[in-house]
């Protein structure tokens, strides 16, 4: 495998594709796409109070983009670099000197980047956002130890555990992801016989996740009582006291957290938000054993019951059609007012959060502009079509990827390709068995790692001859 020696116009190309159309959309919809989530974490910033509703190494990725510059802009920008430059780097990987392979990138990425909901994700202000686009690169990189045979250097173990952090800090279940990938990525490298790295790369990675994890006790991070353990404990134990026969006095302690007379009428099976808005917290966490025994106990019992609920409380991991009992959306865009103004007066005025810094008072700059109503109505119109499964449904995504993956493994004649989707479908299970409701971006990596597929198919197909052989090769350059 040859070594880059520059960077040339196809790279710059590959690049700017992504920065030039998330930037339009970013002109547009300045200063950013935010909802509550957002709004949260802007007003624990402002306030200097943090809680870890969510988590909080994004909320410090957030506020160190507000220091450079007190603007939401700033960190929409951060997501479009980011994003661009492991774009440009997983193309890099896979393109060769045919002329044809390039262009078939080219195209690639401008309808990738076209699509609505990858060009709205890059301005939105969600932790899922960076979890989702450090998840993708992370599948690319496993992607390069296998191509390498487990043969890898000190430096590119470091920048996997780097990874693996990021992951582990950017969103809750990212830590479960992380320790899973690690054991099995320093298990294939012990089999390779590379026991040097199967040993750096679980001491790097877990050192990085505690320098992370360091940052809750550097600002004094409060525990908050919605988790999504008890979110999900809550709501499985709703669904069963509506659905299965309960003992008597096991019905009186699920009673003790739930409201008994409002349970049925909050009960919705893809949304689990109104049950925590009748549940004591409290009483649980004095008690979560307890509670935690009850739902596994009547899981046991009742295995058909509990495997329905499952599957009916996430749709959104199996099913390709959105119904619509489902709750919760691709994105969150309205045709009739500034949805981003409406949320600010909700988050501030109506719960009575005083707005402290100027960030935090938000509104789009060009509502009502042709340019924000002609892409405004383009992702509504898709949302509201059967284009919402074409371009935006995470199971049809994550189908196509393991079609894609046999024809990969087919080419490249070993199963040891699977490795990269690991992470990935170790995502989807957490989703699965933990989301409070049918949000895409919760999946949002279902996407991208597809799209990394059809870049990895097309390299085969023109027979790349990988001419970076290690991405810091590239990273290298870029700083020159």
């Amino acid at each position: 495998m040859k070594q880059i020696r520059k960077l040339n116009y196809r790279d710059l190309t590959i690049f700017l594709i992504p920065v030039i159309v998330f930037s339009v959309y970013l002109a547009v919809f300045n200063p950013c796409i935010a909802t509550y989530d957002s709004f949260n974490q802007m007003h624990q910033i402002a306030t200097g109070t943090f809680m870890n509703w969510h988590p909080f190494f994004h909320t410090f990725i957030v506020m160190m983009c507000l220091k450079i510059y007190p603007s939401t802009t700033v960190v929409a920008v951060l997501q479009i670099l980011t994003f661009s430059v492991m774009w440009m780097i997983i193309c890099k990987y896979h393109r060769n000197d045919s002329i044809r392979n390039f262009r078939i990138q080219v195209i690639l990425s401008l309808i990738i980047c076209l699509i609505p909901i990858n060009a709205l994700y890059s301005i939105t202000l969600w932790k899922d956002v960076l979890f989702s686009y450090f998840l993708m690169f992370l599948c690319f990189l496993i992607k390069v130890m296998v191509d390498r045979d487990g043969k890898v250097s000190l430096r590119f173990i470091i920048l996997v555990s780097l990874i693996l952090a990021f992951v582990s800090g950017l969103r809750g279940n990212g830590l479960y992801v992380a320790v899973i990938s690690m054991a099995i990525y320093t298990v294939y490298l012990f089999v390779k016989n590379n026991r040097k790295m199967s040993a750096a790369l679980p001491i790097l990675t877990v050192t990085f996740i505690l320098l992370v994890a360091s940052l809750n006790i550097a600002y004094d991070v409060q525990d908050n009582e919605k988790d999504a353990i008890a979110t999900k404990v809550a709501h499985m134990l709703a669904d069963y006291d509506l659905n299965l026969e309960i003992d008597a006095t096991d019905r009186e302690k699920i009673y003790e957290i739930i409201d008994k007379d409002k349970v049925r009428e909050a009960y919705t099976p893809t949304d689990s938000d109104p049950i925590f808005a009748i549940t004591d917290y409290k009483t649980f966490e004095k008690d979560k054993g307890t509670y935690i025994a009850l739902a596994v106990k009547y899981s046991l019992k009742n295995p058909l019951h509990c495997i329905g609920y499952l599957f009916s409380s996430s749709p959104m991991a199996w099913d390709i059609i959105k119904d619509s009992d489902w709750k919760g959306r691709p994105y969150y865009m309205s045709a009739d007012h500034d949805r981003l103004e409406s949320d600010t007066y909700e988050y501030h005025v109506v719960r009575q959060n005083p707005i402290i810094e100027p960030y935090e008072n938000l509104s789009y700059a060009n509502w009502g502009t042709p340019a924000f109503d002609f892409l405004n109505s383009l992702s509504l119109t898709i949302e509201s079509s059967f284009l919402d499964t074409l371009f935006n449904n995470p199971a049809l995504y994550m189908y196509l990827s393991i079609i894609f993956l046999i024809l990969i493994q087919t080419a490249v004649r070993t199963k040891e390709i699977w490795l990269m989707y690991v992470p990935n479908i170790l995502n989807i299970l957490a989703i699965f068995f933990s989301t409070p409701i049918q949000d895409y971006r919760y999946l949002y990596p279902n996407l991208l790692v597809c799209y990394l597929l059809i870049v990895i198919l097309v390299g085969l197909k023109y027979d790349s001859d990988k001419r970076i052989s290690n991405p810091l090769d590239y990273l290298r350059e870029l700083k020159r």
